[in-house]
């Protein structure tokens, strides 16, 4: 996410989930935040 421009559901597919929002399930509890507000983050630093 940090040196790439793909989408949450492109992410999640290469990573072998074939469901984005499963994914995001996924990373919101394992990092405590949805990947849109994550990269979010990344983009503003």
């Amino acid at each position: 996410m940090r040196t790439s421009s793909y989408n949450v559901s492109e992410i999640s597919e290469a990573l072998g989930y074939p469901n984005p929002y499963y994914f995001s399930r996924v990373f919101k509890k394992v990092l405590g935040e949805s990947p849109s507000s994550y990269m979010k983050h990344l983009y503003r630093t």
